[in-house]
Parts: structure tokens; C-alpha cells; sequence
């Protein structure tokens, strides 16, 4: 206990001498100070006490019993006294005036599973929280907005940027955060916990300041970033922004530079556009070198698809093995494109072996998708993944077959991973591998599908790993526009018909009336209000679903929608979007998203659909307030770090080289419509029909028993043409 009291001295001392109006690196450089601390002083107790670690399991439930969500429901069952996050609980917070712990997770989260083990199914780390704090579980998947402030404050408070999930926050009884971190072992939350608990009873003010400084930080006024009168689009900016991007980027194995590599769908979209708009040839290069490692890499599922979340290293060797539906809809999209601009079979094969993926297993036989399964199975990472050598000997019985499937995916009797164990990767393509072995490509092709036909026969008898079943309004809409992209490109009306059947029970379960959306559906009941990505993917989805159908209600819907946004999520400078509607009780403060991450930032996509929308209505607000977005943030964000804007950068794009409105209208139009899309045209927006119906562009269009294509610019329209290969033409 002295050397206890010494040390907080020593640092309550220093602070203590400053001013009240402390500096964020000063309260950064503080809270790192004290989780030192609080890890040495845990060491130190454990050494000295080493009876205390008590692990007994608990049969009781917690508050969180009864509710929905799989991850919430992960934690039912924990000693820890957890409450779900709704009003009733903040209220009572509130009133008993108690500190809170705040724990952010999901239900597929690897370091959630270890710390729920580790911290808080023991009972003497969950008698601590009990006594000193009130605890709320959060499922950052159905509460993006709660997981979007502390994260924000996590930044904020952390200058060596240690922050991700499981995402804990320590804060005042009104939600304001004092400490927030990411996984902790045991004797490292136990001391963090006493470290503040004592604090707190000693000079309460002291934390008071440190939840002041952090809050005051998190409490931007975002009308300042709205400044820029400059409406004019330059090319040489968006060429210098596109290589900055490149600079960023690993050109051997694709992927931004780093040790630990996500797919980044939304960055790669962007450098496609780039190179179809503007002939990029840097792009040209890069991309197909990108997509063949990422397919061939262990972050690839090669026996049953689906790709994972991320790679552990820098060559997608070895994956953190949870998968997410918002990871495989996109890349569904970006291997879709690549397949209209290459033609190469092995793109086309894994949009397919995707699409069975997400069929097989997140797939609700209602028409909706799940949200994701975990990287866990028996308690261990991958285990229902990775093989020892003697069990591929035992599931392949062909000699040859094995053989040859241990070549290709380097297969070895220590273990190409840990413990013996092998993740299945490609270090070579089914023709470097036939030119190797001097055997035809067939023969590889045919004999490494039937070896892993039988070892993904042996890994059905595996444990699963644990389904996340709720449906999440954003990445269905995500996988609506993957289905309606894979249908496009492959000419498969099968995905086409599935994305319409999932947009069908979206509009009958999510869509209200007054054409606001519900977030989340799960055991037949939707719930919690939708927030700005809900709206803004299901948006951009609808319009997709209306070029592939001209279908005008999409359209019609889609813009009833967007009109909802602009009344309920317009920010003060009304011209960014709030994450979280006017309609629903507010946070401690409330946040404007701009960074394009895995799933590009909801404000980028309502720029997107803004000026989209904007021409099928010709609604000159909608696209100027795009235009005013772009701008702004090209402004005042995009110069320092292009790759993590590359959404706006793509919009910028379409701003600097105006889309074509191509309509097709006659009685083949569905014919040559469907003959349009196998082509990626991202210059273009399409419309038309069998008749003229309500859009103006479409006025006066029809010629009889004749079916056109006009391919018009700013209203202005060409001479029609009869034939899609002319049409293509007229796009300069």
C-alpha cells in the first residue's frame, strides 16, 4: 500500500501543478502513465497474493438474459451484473451517481471471447465491478453510434492509438469517459480498476477533469469544416491524390502497407473506377496483382469461400478467421468489376464461390442475410480452419490428389502456421503449378477440387464456429448490391431474383411508412432506428436494383429515403450528416462520420447517392450539396491521408468527368439493358423501360415499336443508336 500511495503521488503531484485547461497530450501522456502503472502494480499484487485469481463458474443470469442480440447473449450468463444499453439503465446510472463500465464488442470478436473468459466470468474481477460500478454490455453491430463515440474518445485518449475490441470504457455516471482501452488480461483490469475505484474516493474531481478534457475533444463543431467556397474540380488534384494513395499501397502483395492487412473493398473500387474513367495504367498494374494474392491467400476460405476479416501478416497468408457478410458483399462487388474489365475466368470463380459461401452460411431462408460467424470454435482461434499434415493425409485417400494438394498449398509436417498446424494457402496459380510439373492445367484444376471436396467433407464433422444470426439493415443492403453486381457481370439472374427476394423483405420488415429503417431484425422482430449507413447503403442499393430492372419504385423509395435523411440527419452547416437521427435520443455528443475504412464512411455514400439521385430528378440541390461535400472535405482532410477518403476521392472523380445518363427505352429494353451491364460503366447511370414512366430524362424518348439507347450528358442527349456496341461508343 506505501508504494502504492507513493506512486499516485508522484503522479497526482504533477497534475495537480497545472492549469485546469490541460492539453490532450497532456491527458494522453497521463492515461498512458497510469495503465503502466496499473500493469506493474497488478504484477505486483498477483506476485505477492498468489491465491486471489478465483474462477469459479457462476449459474446465474444477468440483465442481459432476455435480450436479442447473439453477443449480449454471450454474456448472459457472466458474474459480472451487465445491463443492457437503453434509457431505463442510463437513467438509473444517473440517479445512484455511480461510475460505469462501458464494454463494446461484437459477437464474431476473438480478444472479446478471451477477455469475457479471463475477466469476466471470474468471480473476483466480477465482485469489483459489481460493488464499485454500474457494467453495460454493447454490441457495437447494433449500436454502431455508442461504438462510434468511444472509439472517437479512444483515439482521442490514446496517443500510441491502442484501441479496437473488446472496446472498454471507464466513465462518470452521465457516460462521459475517463479511460478508454482495448483487451487487458486479468491483473490488468483488476489494477486499472482499483487504480481509478481509489481515485475516485479520494478526489472525485480529479476524474471530473480528465472526462472534461476528453468530452470537450469529442464535442467538434463540424459547421468550421464547412468553408470552402471553391466550387471548381481540378484534375491535377485528384491525379496527385490518386498517387499519394499509390504510395501507401504494397505493390508485391497488394493491400495498404502494413503487418496486419484488410481487403479495403471501397479503396479498390476507387483505383478500378480510376482506371475504366481515366485510363489509369498504374491501376491497370496493380489491381489484378491485388486480387490474385488476395484469392490465393489463406485469407481466402479455399475449401468452402468466403474471405475472413483480415490478415495476421503481410502476404494474406494467415487470416484472423472470423468472417463478416460486409467483407464478402463487397469484395462479391470489387471481383464482379474485375471480372467486366478482364474477362478472367478465376475472378468470375470466386464472385461464385463467394455468393455460395454467403448462401450456405449466413443465409436466412426468409431472403435475408446474417451478420457473420467467428473466428472461434472449442474455445481456440481457427481450429475449425487449419489441419496437422496426418489429417490431410487421413481425409485425402488419392495418393496423387494428396500429393499434389500439399504442393499447392504448402503443406508441411511442422505446420506452415503454429503447433503443427497448416493454413491453406497459394503461393503459385493452377498454371504455374501445371507449367511446373509439366502437366495440363486440368488435370490440377479437376484433382485439387476433388482433394478439397473430401477435406471439406473431414471439416463438416468439425464443431462451427458460432453464427452472429441477427440481420443488420447496412450489410444487407451491401449484399443486395453484391447480388445485383455478380448478376450484372456474370449474367446470372438467379442473384439478380435473390437480391430483389432480400430487398422484398427489407421494404415489408425494416422500411416504415413514413420511409424511415429499422437497424436490426432478429427473432421476428425488427428493432433499434436505423442510422445514417443504414440509409445510406440501402439508398445506393435501391438505385442499383432500379438500373437492373427499371423498376421505378427503387428509385422512387430510394429518394423518399434520402429525403428522410436531410430532415433528420442534416448536421448544423446542413451539409454533412449527423450518424444518428434527430428522432432518437442523443448520446454525449453526437458524430459526424468521414473516414472510408473497411465499409466506405456513410457520409461519402450519401454524397454518392446525393448526386446520383440528383440526376435521375434533376434536383439541382441534391447535387450541388454533393458537390459541397466533396469539396469541403478535399478541403480540409483528404490531403494528408487520400487511402483513408478514397470513397470521396472515387466521387471527386465523378465530379471532374460527369457521368452519361444512358436511357434504354422500348419494348427489348430489359434485352439491352441486360446486354449494357456485362460492360463496367461506372461513367454511367442508366435508365429506361418499356415505356417512358415519370422520369424527365425519359420524355419523349420512345420511338415506337423501336427500342434506343441514348447516351446523354447534363440532359443533353446524342443520337439514339439501336445497338449496345454503338452506344458503348459514344462514351468518350
Amino acid at each position: 500500500m506505501v508504494v502504492k500511495d507513493c506512486i499516485r503521488n508522484k503522479w497526482y503531484g504533477n497534475y495537480r501543478s497545472e492549469n485546469n485547461s490541460i492539453s490532450m497530450e497532456k491527458i494522453q501522456n497521463r492515461i498512458l502513465i497510469i495503465q503502466a502503472l496499473c500493469i506493474g502494480l497488478a504484477m505486483l499484487f498477483t506476485s505477492c497474493q498468489p491465491g486471489q485469481k478465483s474462477t469459479a463458474l457462476h449459474t446465474g443470469s444477468n440483465h442481459l438474459v432476455n435480450e436479442t442480440s447473439p453477443y449480449l447473449l454471450q454474456h448472459a450468463h457472466n458474474p459480472v451484473d451487465w445491463y443492457p444499453w437503453n434509457d431505463e439503465v442510463l437513467k438509473m446510472v444517473k440517479e445512484k451517481r455511480k461510475l460505469m463500465i462501458i464494454s463494446i464488442g461484437y459477437s464474431s470478436c476473438h480478444w472479446c471471447h478471451v477477455m469475457e473468459r479471463e475477466s469476466f466470468s471470474d468471480t473476483a474481477v466480477s465482485n469489483f465491478m459489481n460493488r464499485h460500478f454500474v457494467s453495460i454490455k454493447v454490441d457495437r453491430e447494433e449500436r454502431p453510434d455508442v461504438d462510434q463515440v468511444y472509439m472517437n474518445a479512444c483515439q482521442i485518449a490514446n496517443a500510441n492509438g491502442m484501441c479496437g475490441w473488446p472496446l472498454n470504457v471507464l466513465a462518470m455516471s452521465d457516460g462521459r469517459p475517463f479511460w478508454v482501452g482495448t483487451y487487458l488480461t486479468r491483473d490488468q483490469w483488476m489494477g486499472l480498476l482499483k487504480e481509478f475505484v481509489d481515485l475516485y474516493h479520494e478526489d472525485p474531481n480529479e476524474l471530473e477533469k480528465m472526462a472534461n478534457n476528453i468530452h470537450n475533444h469529442l464535442a467538434v463543431d463540424y459547421s468550421r469544416f464547412a468553408t470552402s467556397q471553391d466550387t471548381q474540380f481540378s484534375q491535377k488534384t485528384y491525379k496527385d491524390r490518386i498517387n499519394q494513395m499509390f504510395s501507401q499501397l504494397d505493390l508485391v502483395y497488394g493491400g495498404k502497407k502494413a503487418n496486419i492487412k484488410f481487403p479495403l473493398p471501397s479503396l479498390h473500387r476507387t483505383l478500378f473506377d480510376n482506371q475504366v474513367v481515366f485510363n489509369d495504367l498504374m491501376a491497370q498494374k496493380y489491381l489484378p496483382n491485388y486480387l490474385d494474392k488476395l484469392m490465393y491467400g489463406g485469407i481466402n476460405d479455399a475449401l468452402d469461400g468466403g474471405f475472413a476479416r483480415y490478415s495476421t501478416d503481410p502476404f494474406w497468408r494467415v487470416p484472423h478467421f472470423e468472417k463478416m457478410l460486409y467483407d464478402n458483399a463487397q469484395l462479391i462487388s470489387l471481383y464482379s468489376q474485375a471480372y467486366q474489365v478482364s474477362g478472367q475466368n478465376r475472378y468470375r470463380e470466386v464472385v461464385e464461390r463467394t455468393v455460395d459461401f454467403v448462401n450456405r452460411n449466413l443465409s436466412n431462408p426468409s431472403g435475408y442475410f446474417y451478420c457473420s460467424l467467428d473466428a472461434d470454435s472449442d474455445g481456440e482461434e481457427g481450429k475449425f480452419y487449419v489441419f496437422t499434415q496426418s489429417e490431410i493425409n487421413n481425409a485425402i485417400k488419392d495418393p496423387s490428389h494428396r500429393e499434389l494438394f500439399t504442393l499447392a498449398y504448402n503443406i508441411t509436417s511442422t505446420g506452415n502456421w503454429e503447433k503443427g498446424l497448416n493454413v491453406l494457402y497459394r503461393t503459385t496459380t493452377d498454371d504455374q503449378l501445371a507449367s511446373k510439373l509439366k502437366l495440363p492445367v486440368e488435370y490440377i484444376k479437376s484433382n485439387l477440387q476433388k482433394a478439397a471436396e473430401e477435406l471439406l467433407q473431414y471439416r463438416s464433422i468439425r464443431k462451427k464456429p458460432g453464427l452472429d444470426d441477427k440481420m443488420l439493415t447496412a450489410w444487407n443492403a451491401l449484399m443486395i448490391r453484391a447480388l445485383a453486381d455478380a448478376s450484372a457481370a456474370l449474367q446470372r439472374p438467379e442473384y439478380l431474383k435473390q437480391a430483389i427476394t432480400a430487398a422484398s423483405f427489407m421494404r415489408k420488415n425494416i422500411l416504415k411508412q413514413d420511409h424511415s429503417l429499422f437497424r436490426t431484425f432478429k427473432d421476428s422482430k425488427a428493432s433499434v432506428n436505423g442510422f445514417l449507413e443504414d440509409y445510406a447503403l440501402t439508398i445506393d442499393a435501391w438505385i442499383r436494383l432500379y438500373e437492373l430492372t427499371f423498376d421505378e419504385s427503387y428509385l422512387q423509395e430510394a429518394n423518399q429515403m434520402c429525403q428522410y435523411v436531410i430532415n433528420n440527419f442534416s448536421s448544423s452547416d446542413k451539409l454533412f450528416f449527423y450518424f444518428n437521427s434527430s428522432q432518437d435520443n442523443q448520446l454525449i455528443t453526437r458524430s459526424v462520420d468521414f473516414e472510408d475504412q473497411v465499409i466506405p464512411s456513410a457520409n461519402s455514400v450519401m454524397a454518392d447517392v446525393l448526386h446520383r439521385l440528383g440526376l435521375y430528378f434533376y434536383n439541382s440541390s441534391y447535387v450541388n450539396r454533393s458537390k459541397g461535400m466533396v469539396i469541403n472535405v478535399m478541403e480540409h482532410f483528404i490531403s494528408r491521408n487520400p487511402e483513408y477518403y478514397n470513397n470521396w476521392l472515387r466521387i471527386y472523380g465523378s465530379f471532374l468527368r460527369p457521368p452519361y445518363e444512358v436511357a434504354i427505352v422500348g419494348p427489348k429494353a430489359s434485352e439491352l439493358r441486360d446486354e449494357w451491364v456485362k460492360r463496367c460503366t461506372p461513367q454511367c447511370i442508366l435508365l429506361g423501360g418499356t415505356s417512358e414512366g415519370s422520369l424527365e430524362l425519359l420524355k419523349d424518348k420512345l420511338q415506337g415499336d423501336r427500342t434506343v439507347i441514348y447516351v446523354c450528358r447534363n440532359k443533353v442527349c446524342k443520337l439514339p443508336v439501336t445497338e449496345v456496341s454503338k452506344a458503348y461508343s459514344l462514351l468518350n
